[in-house]
């Protein structure tokens, strides 16, 4: 049976306003015996590159070859403020290592700062339980979109073919499919 488009719109804000609930209950504990610990003191598990999902059949620039794009800080130091961009993968460049913590994708270079959302841009901003760093669909074992909790509009990707140097934003993800760019793999 498949659900009206009002139904759907429905289940989508009913699952965003859940996580917003959720975002707001883990920020709200302020009994420090009941706190999480601190980011510096949890275990973030093994770093990562994300990079672009390619497969054979796409064609980028003009090009059948497989090209390894990743997502990186636009800056060397990866400061809070930093937007990100796409590079050639390179496994040994900490602005291209990230972990999963929570739902949030936290940088490795600057273990203080996570990926998070501000309208179409993307920044690196204080880690933190906000729904604007929840990302959905985060996986290590198949391609993945980053988009927002319950809402498959909306991807983070440079939206067409790339080129190094590319800022990664807030795009369609429908745009994105077009220009086989928006799934990313862990690498």
């Amino acid at each position: 049976m498949a659900l009206s488009r009002f139904t759907q719109k429905i289940l989508v804000r009913l699952h965003i306003a859940l996580v917003l609930m959720a975002c707001r209950a883990a920020g709200a504990n302020n009994n420090p015996s009941k706190q999480k610990p601190k980011e510096a003191q949890r275990d973030l598990g093994s770093y990562f590159n994300m990079r672009l999902f390619w497969k054979q059949g796409y064609k980028w620039q003009e090009s059948a070859s497989e090209k390894k794009w990743c997502i990186k800080c636009a800056s060397s130091k990866c400061p809070k403020g930093s937007g990100l961009k796409i590079g050639q993968c390179d496994k040994t460049d900490w602005r291209q290592h990230f972990f999963f913590d929570d739902g949030r994708v936290r940088s490795r270079r600057n273990k203080d700062v996570c990926l998070e959302r501000k309208g179409r841009s993307i920044e690196l901003s204080t880690c933190k339980h906000s729904f604007n760093q929840i990302w959905d669909s985060l996986k290590k074992d198949e391609p993945f979109q980053l988009r927002i909790p319950g809402n498959d509009l909306k991807c983070a990707s440079q939206h067409h073919h790339p080129k190094d140097g590319e800022k990664i934003y807030m795009t369609s993800c429908k745009k994105s499919r077009i220009s086989q760019s928006d799934k990313w793999v862990v690498y």
